[in-house]
C-alpha cells in the first residue's frame, strides 16, 4: 500500500522507533518485549517531564480547566493504583474500569495491565440507558475489581449491590489512593502474548462480546494506525471526546503511549453541549503542530450545525487529521464539515474515511495520508 510521504523524524533516545517494528518488505513486527507497558515505561525513563495526558474539565468554574499528567507522574500513579489492584486480583483476573471520562481513567484503565491483570474498559453506571449493557458486560467479564472515583462510587457501589454477594467485586477508589502507596507494587511480568484488555463490541446487532486484546494485537494496530496515517511526529497531538471504553476512543490514549506523544481529552457531555468544544481544542494544537481527531458521522456533522467560532475568533484547523468511522461514512457529514471549517484552514485532504472493529483489535481499513475523500 502506497502510505505517502513520510515526515522526517528521529525520536529522543530511547524511545520506540517505527523502523524497528518494520520487517523487510514493510510488515509490522514488533520488537520482543514490547507491551503497553513497556512502551510506557520507556515515556517515563525518556521523556518523563514531558505532558503525557491532558483533560479539559467543563464541570467547574473556569470552563475547561486543563489537568495534566506528565509521564512521570503517570508512572508514580500506574504503580500506586497497581499496588492497590495487587491486594485483591491475581495475575490474569479482570478488573473493570467504572468511572467517568478523566484522567483517573487513563490511570485505572494502564495501572490495572501493570498490575497484571486484565483491564475491562466500561463506563460509570450513571451512563443514561446503558444499564443492561453494563450489566451484561459485568456478568460475562465476572472483574474480581472494579476501578471507580469518588464521583461515581455511590452509583458504582448500588449497581454492583444487586449481584449475590460471593459474585460481588472489591471498589477501588482511584482517586483516594495516596501516592505513597507505589512502595507496595509488586513488578509483573508482561508478555507480549499476554491479554492486555477486553474490548466489548457495541452491541448494535447482536449482546456485546469480550474479544480478548493481546499486548502485541493492540501494539501493531497503533503502529499500523500510526503508519497509515503518517504520525510519525512525536509532537503530532492527539484530541478526543470519545468514550474511553468505545475502541476508537481508547486508541487515542493508546498513541501517546506508543511514541511519547501527548493527548488531549475532553468528556462527551462537554462536546455534545458546546461541539465548539472540540473545535477550539483542535485549533490549539494545530497551532504548534499536527493533531488527530477521531469521531462518527453524527459528531462531524453536529460541529458544523453548532459548533461554528464566534465571529473574529481565532480558529486554525490547517494541521488536523481526522478521522471518520464508527459507522457508515456519510460523504454528507464530511462534505457540511469542511464547507463549514474550510475558511479556518480545514485541508481538502483532513478526512480520513477509515473501517475497523474491535475483533481485529480496531482499525482495518483507511486512505492515504495524502488522499481526499472520494466515493464510488
Amino acid at each position: 500500500m502506497d502510505r505517502g510521504p513520510r515526515q522526517e523524524f528521529e525520536p529522543p533516545a530511547g524511545l520506540l522507533r517505527i523502523e524497528d517494528c518494520l520487517d523487510s518488505r514493510g510488515g509490522v513486527v514488533l520488537p520482543p518485549g514490547v507491551t503497553l507497558i513497556s512502551l510506557i515505561e520507556r515515556n517515563v525513563a525518556n521523556v518523563g517531564d514531558s505532558v503525557a495526558y491532558r483533560y479539559l474539565d467543563h464541570t467547574g468554574p473556569g470552563d475547561g480547566r486543563a489537568v495534566e499528567l506528565t509521564w512521570t507522574q503517570l508512572g508514580r500513579q500506574l504503580r500506586a493504583i497497581g499496588a492497590r489492584v495487587q491486594r485483591v486480583a491475581d495475575r490474569g483476573d479482570r478488573v473493570a474500569i467504572l468511572a467517568p471520562q478523566g484522567l483517573d481513567y487513563v490511570a485505572g484503565f494502564f495501572a490495572a495491565i501493570k498490575a497484571g491483570a486484565i483491564a475491562v474498559p466500561l463506563f460509570a453506571p450513571e451512563l443514561p440507558g446503558h444499564a443492561e449493557r453494563l450489566d451484561t458486560a459485568l456478568n460475562d467479564a465476572a472483574p474480581s475489581a472494579v476501578l471507580t472515583t469518588t464521583a461515581a462510587a455511590g452509583a458504582v457501589e448500588a449497581f454492583l449491590a444487586r449481584l449475590p454477594a460471593g459474585r460481588r467485586p472489591h471498589v477501588i477508589v482511584l482517586d483516594e489512593i495516596p501516592e505513597s502507596a507505589e512502595s507496595d507494587f509488586a513488578p509483573t511480568d508482561i508478555d507480549v502474548d499476554d491479554v492486555s484488555h477486553l474490548q466489548y463490541t457495541s452491541g448494535s446487532t447482536r449482546p456485546p462480546v469480550g474479544v480478548e486484546i493481546t499486548h502485541r494485537a493492540v501494539g501493531t494496530n497503533l503502529i499500523q494506525m500510526i503508519l497509515s496515517i503518517d504520525l510519525l511526529n512525536r509532537n503530532t497531538h492527539g484530541v478526543s471526546w470519545l468514550p474511553l471504553y468505545h475502541d476508537m476512543g481508547l486508541s487515542m490514549i493508546g498513541f501517546p503511549a506508543a511514541y511519547g506523544g501527548h493527548s488531549t481529552l475532553l468528556s462527551p457531555t462537554a462536546f455534545v453541549r458546546r461541539p465548539q468544544r472540540w473545535i477550539q481544542a483542535l485549533s490549539a494544537g494545530s497551532k504548534v503542530g499536527r493533531v488527530i481527531t477521531a469521531a462518527p458521522n453524527f459528531a462531524y456533522e453536529w460541529a458544523a450545525q453548532r459548533g461554528l467560532p464566534a465571529p473574529g475568533e481565532d480558529i486554525d484547523l490547517a494541521n488536523v487529521v481526522m478521522i471518520i468511522g464508527s459507522e457508515p461514512v456519510s460523504v454528507d457529514a464530511m462534505a457540511s464539515f469542511t464547507a463549514a471549517f474550510a475558511p479556518y484552514g480545514l485541508a481538502p485532504t483532513a478526512f480520513k474515511p477509515s473501517y475497523g472493529i474491535a475483533e481485529a483489535t480496531l482499525l482495518v481499513a483507511t486512505i492515504a495520508p495524502d488522499a481526499a475523500p472520494s466515493a464510488v
